[in-house]
């Protein structure tokens, strides 16, 4: 064996017998990369040159990572060499990180922003110039950002107008939604009207313009604040060019991949939340970066989609690879002549089986009244409850009187949990933030009343941070509050063009920026049905989301199988060169994971045990419920209908109405609509109402009317 310092171009001497002892990991069920045992070399004049005398006192430099290469035969490899200890006369003692354990010593503690320090994206050098940078943007035809509209939390103290502030408010006008309201007429009585006609403004592709190209008065806590132009517009950066940056910062090339060969994660970008990026005449492409290490954020694209990170020292050259695809594929070796003696194969108990629960680290403020720990707690506090695939949430619908109210009771954040008793989880939590799918609502007063309109529905991603600013507010004692930043996670969305022209930003397979979003997941007949955009989500429940696509096969390995299995194998030094740690092998016509691959280098070739995990499934075969089966509101065969009725009553019928009287109906949630309530009905409600059709005077009496308005509810099969 033979171990080369290539920083300084000399071998070592190495003692005699010298063993290298090599455990080749699984990284999908392991933390750390490929890695030896340690090796002490003899701390001979020559080796402590080399190492620059790592054994002398008073040493005021870090230990640092050297670069060496390790030969025995056939096998070949570069790793990182890292001194553990040294003593003069004695030895030097050190560990070796081969391949993805290299690379994963290389990023350790680096954070993402110190990638991009100082950089600047170039022609934008004035304010002007970063607006039109980001003008280009729009329409997403720039291979390394884009930008569209997200909401950001409405600090402005008032109850009118927007109800969340805007980054990348566009500025291209359009016709606002109409609006109704109820209005009390002169005699008593209320009518319904429609709001006057207003305009609205959104980003459109043609002819993009952004509010923030003006001069603009934002309030914080009722206080008006006037900002110079450029304010409330920032471009995102798209996740595969931050992923090909990381890596050529650590000295590889990331090959083309799952990330950038499939729509829309082709587009992936990752947000973040400056209003004042542009102020000071350039852009920063750290301030486009969330405030986290390079491992964190490695770490979400690990646990998100089951991928993992592997690099090859010797052509410097990174790749990323699935675990759905490690599953799927063929065995690359037979290891059977390979064993030494008889393997040891050690069964779970019950309760070592596992099921996945996915969850973020992160969330954006709720806006439901409810939070459930699982699909099961969530169904059986509420029997109609269904998942919209289109904005990724979860809803109830209940009845006030005829009309129907759609209730969110789980956000684009919930996590994916099937909430099964019967046996044990295996936590994935994922460290980013989704963004939640929001109705952003225009806020007037008209004859008294509030009147909301709803615009569309876009991206919401929480607080506000400013970097280039200070936003100072006066507290009614005089003194003066900054505001304070907030810690930016890592927030991943698909841009995409709607329909109408206009630039979005989604978290789901659907153009959400139209849908009205009502009704079921499956989208009854009469009700509006979206447009699907795409076949993936970013949310984790749903038949386009992160279970289904990236986690449904590992956990049902985890429910069925991953028995270990202890096995002596003697490998040619080809083998240990090439046999990936991710690789599915065969013994005796059995198909397995390596979960540590073990083998020695230098001295006499031995048998090494190496751990493998079995793939074939035990039966009976537990297998995680799709959705629709675990909410039977979605594929439900019958549905509720509301119905009224208005009579005119007497003065003495409305009078003895009791609790009746002047009834507001209160909002119902019927139980699962089914063939035993067909022909009843159900939730049965009254109010008796009076109005005045003549006013008194002196001359006669005033003049009213009285009517009974009845409410309910019937079941009727879907046609």
């Amino acid at each position: 064996m033979k171990i080369t310092n290539l920083d300084k171009g000399k071998a070592y001497q190495l003692g005699e017998g010298a063993k290298l002892e090599v455990e080749r990991t699984n990284p999908f069920f392991n933390d750390y990369g490929e890695t030896t045992s340690p090796l002490d070399i003899p701390a001979s004049d020559y080796n402590r040159m080399i190492l620059g005398y790592p054994d002398t006192f008073g040493m005021r430099d870090k230990m640092v990572a050297t670069n060496v290469s390790i030969e025995d035969g056939e096998y070949f490899a570069q790793c990182r060499q890292i001194v553990l200890s040294a003593q003069h006369k004695g030895n030097i003692s050190s560990s070796f990180y081969i391949n993805d354990g290299s690379f994963y010593s290389k990023i350790q503690n680096v954070k993402l922003k110190s990638i991009f320090k100082d950089e600047m994206i170039p022609g934008c050098t004035t304010v002007d110039e970063c607006i039109e940078f980001c003008k280009s943007l729009v329409g997403g035809k720039n291979e390394n950002y884009d930008i569209f509209p997200v909401l950001l939390t409405d600090d402005s103290g008032r109850d009118t107008e927007y109800n969340y502030k805007i980054l990348n408010w566009g500025w291209n006008a359009g016709t606002m939604r109409t609006a109704s309201y109820w209005r009390y007429k002169e005699g008593g009585g209320y009518e319904y009207v429609t709001a006057h006609e207003m305009y609205t403004y959104s980003l459109g592709v043609d002819s993009p313009y952004f509010a923030g190209e003006w001069l603009l008065t934002d309030h914080v806590n009722e206080i008006p604040i006037s900002l110079t132009k450029g304010y409330y517009i920032s471009p995102f950066i798209r996740a595969n060019y931050l992923l090909k940056r990381i890596f050529k910062h650590f000295g590889y090339d990331l090959k083309e991949n799952f990330f950038t060969k499939t729509a829309p994660f082709n587009k992936m970008v990752v947000l973040n939340n400056v209003i004042d990026v542009l102020v000071n005449g350039h852009i920063r492409v750290e301030d486009l970066l969330p405030d986290v290490s390079v491992s964190d954020f490695l770490s979400v694209f690990r646990k998100k989609f089951l991928c993992e990170f592997v690099s090859d020292e010797g052509t410097h050259t990174a790749d990323i690879i699935f675990l759905k695809d490690a599953i799927d594929s063929k065995p690359v070796a037979d290891l059977t002549r390979q064993m030494t003696e008889e393997p040891t194969l050690s069964y779970k108990a019950a309760s070592d089986y596992k099921r996945v629960v996915l969850r973020p680290k992160y969330q954006a403020d709720s806006d439901t009244e409810d939070s459930y720990d699982d699909i099961k707690d969530m169904v059986s506090k509420n029997s109609g409850a269904y998942f919209d695939s289109a904005d990724g949430c979860f809803y109830k619908k209940g009845y006030s009187g005829n009309y129907s109210v759609k209730v969110k009771i789980g956000g684009c954040s919930q996590s994916y949990d099937s909430g099964d008793d019967d046996i044990d989880t295996q936590d994935v939590e994922i460290p980013e933030m989704i963004p939640e799918v929001r109705t952003l609502q225009y806020r007037e007063i008209l004859d008294g009343e509030t009147v909301s309109r709803d615009m569309d529905r876009q991206l919401y991603i929480g607080d506000y941070a400013t970097l280039n600013s200070s936003m100072k507010v006066a507290t009614e004692d005089g003194e003066e509050v900054s505001e304070s930043t907030p810690t930016l996670p890592v927030m991943l969305a698909f841009p995409y063009v709607s329909s109408d022209g206009i630039a979005c930003g989604t978290v789901t397979a659907y153009d959400t920026h139209l849908y009205s979003n009502v009704g079921f997941g499956s989208h009854r007949q009469g009700e509006q049905t979206p447009r699907k955009i795409f076949d993936y989500s970013l949310v984790y429940n749903g038949e386009d989301g992160i279970y289904e696509k990236f986690y449904r096969q590992y956990d049902l390995l985890l429910r069925n199988s991953l028995q270990e299995l202890k096995v002596k194998l003697l490998l040619s030094q080809s083998q240990k060169q090439n046999l990936p740690s991710y690789a599915k092998v065969v013994i005796r016509g059995v198909s397995f994971f390596f979960n540590k691959l073990k083998f020695t280098l230098g001295g006499k070739s031995e048998p090494t045990e190496s751990e493998l995990r079995t793939i074939a499934l035990t039966t009976p075969v537990n297998e995680a419920e799709s959705l629709e089966d675990m909410m039977p509101a979605m594929t439900c065969k019958y549905q509720w209908l509301g119905f009224e009725e208005t009579v005119e009553v007497s003065e003495n019928d409305y009078k003895k109405s009791g609790n009746d009287q002047d009834r507001t109906f209160k909002i119902i949630y019927p139980p699962l609509p089914s063939a035993e309530y067909v022909g009843k009905k159900y939730g049965l409600q009254k109010s008796y109402v009076s109005q005045k059709t003549r006013h008194a005077t002196m001359f006669r009496h005033s003049k009213w009317v009285y009517h009974c308005t009845t409410v309910w509810l019937e079941c009727i099969p879907i046609s």
